[in-house]
């Protein structure tokens, strides 16, 4: 495993900082690369930034050296089913892809969204109506090409594994054969939280298109609750940090806020990795 290339593009996920120049500061002064900005931290908000704000910061990012990604909101889905929710959801990415061309950030992940399900008293049970899945794999598609041609290739587009389905599955493909988007694995939300075992139809789906791994999220699972600081058991980084070796993973992100937890936790993933 190459420890030295993993720790070199490590991030932290900003969230309880005061501002994102507060952020660059902290990761240059406690051994991270870059910063993934969580863009529905409001405080943090990019519409409420002048143009000296954005001109400060790409230029305090580049004197030290930190990388930007931002993540895309919890509520920016990309299979809102009415049209006009829809619309204006894909107006604050071309707004949000704006900001990252001018911020100088590289990566955008994005959850990709919920579907509404209505389970069925029947053998196997049914979650969906056909003639929905086909729909909503229509909605995704639609967006997808979307934010494939804001982007322009210009900055990676990646979607990150929750709340994953068949039809999520079967169109991501499609996509990952075809297209420059990208995925983002996240290790912990591949693990059942009640029995603790790793989904394996993510797992499969991972290990099938790891050459398309741009992002990778880093946090540990206790007690129920995820984003808790990185600790040797459950979740097996160094195992899939190894199958990583070699890909061209852009950027390894600690989720554990706030900002202290995340130096402990890089802390210890020095230590799971060198063992």
């Amino acid at each position: 495993m190459n420890l030295g290339k993993i720790l070199g593009r490590m991030s932290y996920h900003v969230i309880y900082d005061d501002s994102i120049a507060s952020a660059i500061q902290f990761a240059s002064d406690n051994g991270f690369s870059g910063i993934q900005v969580a863009t529905d931290a409001l405080h943090l908000g990019f519409e409420s930034l002048s143009d000296s704000d954005i001109s400060d910061i790409r230029g305090l990012s580049r004197r030290l050296g930190i990388r930007i990604n931002l993540h895309g909101p919890d509520q920016g889905s990309l299979l809102f089913p009415y049209s006009r929710t829809d619309r204006g959801i894909i107006s604050y990415y071309s707004d949000l892809i704006g900001f990252a061309l001018n911020v100088g950030a590289k990566i955008i992940t994005i959850h990709p969204g919920k579907v509404s399900t209505f389970k069925t008293d029947t053998v196997p049970i049914q979650e969906l109506p056909e003639p929905d899945r086909v729909l909503y794999r229509t909605i995704l598609e639609r967006n997808l090409d979307r934010l494939l041609e804001l982007s322009s290739g210009k900055v990676q587009i990646c979607i990150e594994n929750l709340d994953w389905t068949p039809m999520l599955t079967e169109t991501l493909q499609d996509y990952l054969n075809d297209t420059n988007l990208g995925l983002c694995w996240d290790l912990e939300k591949m693990y059942n939280k009640t029995d603790l075992s790793v989904k394996p139809e993510i797992e499969a789906f991972f290990s099938r298109n790891i050459e398309k791994v741009r992002q990778v999220h880093l946090h540990s699972l206790a007690n129920g609750l995820a984003h808790r600081v990185i600790q040797p058991g459950l979740v097996d980084f160094k195992h899939y940090l190894e199958l990583l070796d070699g890909v061209d993973v852009l950027d390894y992100c600690i989720e554990v806020r706030p900002r202290e937890k995340a130096v402990e936790s890089l802390n210890n993933l020095k230590q799971i990795l060198s063992q």
